[in-house]
């Protein structure tokens, strides 16, 4: 018997030492908090038991009173530390119902009752420490026990509802040894007149029958209990103190077991926060690329937008790109540009972009969805709401079948004044954001400029024509107002030599005079076809120096070939062209007049310079008398103003001429760039 005594103060104290080495171990495990009682509770309850175990075995009588004092005290603390142990799981690991807040007031009068009946138990004549052990292991020991094993099955619900089906096997076998601990260690007491471990037959004074834990085997005569030591002892034929050893031992290797499994369980969420973090970072890196992306976009569309304002490149070619990619980047099913044609509400289509097309609007479609002229006659912007009739959206997506949804429109101001709308809209989706309404005003201001821009291109055009007019106007004064000087003193000559019958001298002087009204015709011409095919933009550039060519041949009657090796469009500024037309008609009055050549070539091709630039090679060869460069002369003067024709345009001049082996002039000028030409092809398309 002292052996199963020591065994079973050891299987509690196994239990405080493993739950105390446990403490050693860092985190927050959901158990880390209450670790300490149960560690305190283990240790208390095995010197208990160790206690019993010396009361057996015998001790020196004066140190018994002090042994029995010292189990008094441990007895019900040991209790008290299991109970606190106990509360705490149940409560402190998984909050309880909130319908559980009601349990204290519900469970007030029976545990009043109880803890009177026990008190007067303490009157009885029998030995103090006997209540004490009986009524400890009914209010402490059993409570703390069933409450320590109903938190345990509750965790085995929560981590079975989680997928966690090994931490939900130990929790429910955790809970169910404290369940056995509360029968083997709260329920079975000693024999005693009350509780579960009530007699009958009782014929002796209870006095003279027990003493403390020796109960079991000094029964009086006449006594039937059903749950105490001996009923345990007759029905399993071992003492209660194995069977306390035994629960001792489950709930020590399940709850070592347990902690083990918490503290995986926490390694294994802080893996899954680690994860979590690791997704949301990336998902954060992921926006910052989404975001700065879509800056490089709009960086680099209103880069382009200016490169090709700066260029000045055709109008509507340009608004055409600003409602295609603002389109594509505002990720909208249309965006519409409208300019006013005359005064409000004058407002007309002038391009649109859809999900199938982008269009310069040929026939005029008049624009007249209420909030597009709102926003005209009010100046700023709307942004479409829920609050918005779904007649007021219609009208919004032209050439197509779809209605808006949600809009923004932005009103285009040039010097303060309202010249048309920008707008775009979706068929469904999200409404558009702040950012997006800040976007669309940034294409209405590169629209607006673009307008500007235009219009400046068209005086600049305007002004080369009147220069080029001016030139001619010069050019006539200094030859034909020449001749015609030169004839009108001619004609006084011939009539002086007329009155003197000097047939000879006569007929000399008109031999020059037809000479010069030739000359004077054939500058005439020159000009008037000169300032024909400045003018001519409709035709195209390469069609109309094909024209001139033919034209000038046939006045000079030197031959004239044109050999054009470009495929498709010059691709020249809308200036450029004007100057290289200018030089090309200088170069040919220069052979015209000066060369005294038979034949001329003209050819033009596209190139590429050291870095990759392409630009337009003209070259003009003729097989002409040549000449020596010379500073003045009228010749000198017009290579002068060849030279500075081109390079106000961004190009070069050569001259290479060698007397007696004819002349060669090499003009080059820029070409546009070549994305623009591929851009503007898409949107053409």
């Amino acid at each position: 018997m002292i052996a199963v005594y020591f065994f079973y103060g050891l299987a509690f104290f196994s239990l405080g030492l493993a739950a105390s080495l446990q403490l050693r171990h860092e985190g927050d495990l959901p158990l880390r908090g209450q670790i300490p009682w149960l560690a305190a509770f283990g240790i208390a309850y095995a010197c208990v038991a160790w206690l019993d175990m010396v009361q057996i075995y015998g001790v020196n009588p004066q140190l018994a009173p002090v042994i029995n004092i010292s189990r008094i005290i441990l007895q019900p603390t040991s209790g008290l530390l299991l109970l606190i142990f106990g509360w705490g799981v149940l409560t402190k690991i998984t909050p309880l119902p909130a319908w559980t807040h009601l349990l204290p007031g519900l469970l007030i009068v029976p545990i009043a009752f109880v803890i009177t009946y026990a008190s007067t138990t303490f009157i009885t004549p029998s030995p103090i420490e006997i209540p004490i052990d009986i009524w400890s292991r009914y209010l402490l020991y059993l409570p703390g026990s069933l409450m320590a094993g109903f938190g345990f099955l509750r965790q085995w619900k929560e981590q079975n509802g989680r997928g966690y089906n090994d931490v939900a096997k130990l929790m429910l076998a955790t809970g169910l040894a404290f369940l056995f601990e509360a029968f083997v260690v709260g329920l079975v007491v000693p024999a005693a007149p009350y509780g579960p471990a009530s007699y009958y037959n009782y014929n002796r004074t209870v006095h003279d029958a027990f003493t403390s834990e020796q109960a079991e085997s000094d029964r009086p005569f006449g006594l039937v209990s059903w749950l105490d030591y001996d009923r345990v002892l007759e029905t399993t034929g071992l003492p209660i103190q194995f069977w306390r050893m035994l629960s001792a031992f489950a709930v020590t290797a399940l709850i070592v077991r347990g902690l083990d499994v918490f503290d995986a369980i926490r390694k294994r969420q802080m893996r899954e926060l680690q994860e979590e973090r690791d997704r949301a970072q990336q998902a954060a890196f992921a926006a910052q690329i989404t975001a700065r992306q879509t800056a490089e976009n709009w960086t680099e569309a209103l880069i382009s937008i200016s490169r090709h304002i700066a260029e000045l490149n055709d109008v509507d070619d340009i608004l055409l790109y600003i409602v295609d990619n603002g389109r594509k980047l505002l990720q909208s099913n249309f965006m519409g540009l409208a300019l006013l044609t005359g005064d409000l509400p004058d407002l007309e289509l002038k391009c649109y972009a859809n999900d199938h097309q982008t269009n310069i609007v040929g026939t005029p479609i008049k624009v007249e969805n209420p909030l597009i002229l709102k926003t005209l006659y009010q100046a700023g912007f709307y942004c479409t709401s829920a609050d918005d009739p779904p007649a007021s959206l219609e009208n919004l997506c032209f050439f197509s079948e779809k209605s808006a949804r949600t809009a923004v429109i932005v009103q285009l101001d040039l010097d303060e004044k309202p010249i048309g709308t920008l707008w775009i809209a979706r068929h469904e989706g999200e409404p558009y954001t702040e950012t997006d309404r800040i976007w669309l005003e940034c294409l209405a201001d590169q629209v607006v400029i673009a307008i500007q821009h235009g219009l400046m291109t068209s005086q600049l055009q305007s002004f080369s024509i009147i220069e080029e007019r001016g030139r001619i106007a010069r050019e006539m004064h200094d030859g034909l107002a020449q001749v015609l000087g030169y004839l009108n003193l001619q004609v006084q000559t011939l009539e002086t030599l007329l009155k003197r019958g000097k047939q000879e001298a006569l007929q000399a002087e008109l031999e020059q005079m037809r000479q010069a009204v030739q000359a004077a015709h054939a500058d005439v011409r020159e000009n008037i076809l000169s300032l024909r095919t400045t003018l001519a933009n409709e035709k195209g550039l390469a069609s109309a120096i094909d024209e001139y060519l033919n034209e000038f041949g046939i006045q000079t009657r030197i031959e004239a070939r044109f050999i054009n090796e470009v495929e498709g469009p010059l691709n020249l500024a809308s200036l450029a062209e004007v100057q290289l037309v200018c030089i090309l008609q200088e170069t040919l009055t220069n052979v015209r007049k000066h060369a005294q050549a038979n034949f001329v070539s003209v050819r033009i091709a596209q190139k590429h310079n050291a870095n990759q630039c392409e630009y337009l090679l003209m070259e003009v060869v003729d097989d002409g008398v040549g000449f020596v460069s010379q500073t003045g002369g009228k010749r000198s003067f017009g290579l002068q103003t060849m030279h500075e024709r081109a390079q106000a345009v961004g190009g070069e001049l050569q001259v290479q001429s060698v007397p007696g082996q004819g002349t060669s002039i090499s003009c080059r000028l820029p070409c546009l760039a070549e994305e623009k030409l591929r851009k503007q092809n898409l949107v053409l398309q």
